[in-house]
């Protein structure tokens, strides 16, 4: 039982803001709010359900990272 849970929090760790890391660097997301949530759905949809446990994580990272996100996107425009 202790290994289950321990392969359980590896693989949360792994996936904490995965979709966030990627929409910013790599997706072309990088000019919207949200865009670990939106780029996780996304993937989601496309078949990979994994990302659906993404979806949580992505939401947090992104809401610790909106002032930054406000600031980059509003001076882009």
């Amino acid at each position: 039982m202790v290994k289950k849970i321990m392969v359980v929090a590896m693989l949360s760790s792994f996936l904490c803001g995965c979709g966030s890391f990627a929409s910013r660097f790599e997706a072309g997301y990088h000019d919207e709010y949200y865009s670990g949530v939106k780029y996780s759905v996304y993937q989601a949809n496309r078949g990979y359900g994994v990302y659906y446990l993404d979806v949580p994580f992505s939401f947090i990272f992104d809401t610790v990272m909106l002032p930054a996100d406000l600031i980059r996107i509003e001076s882009t425009h």
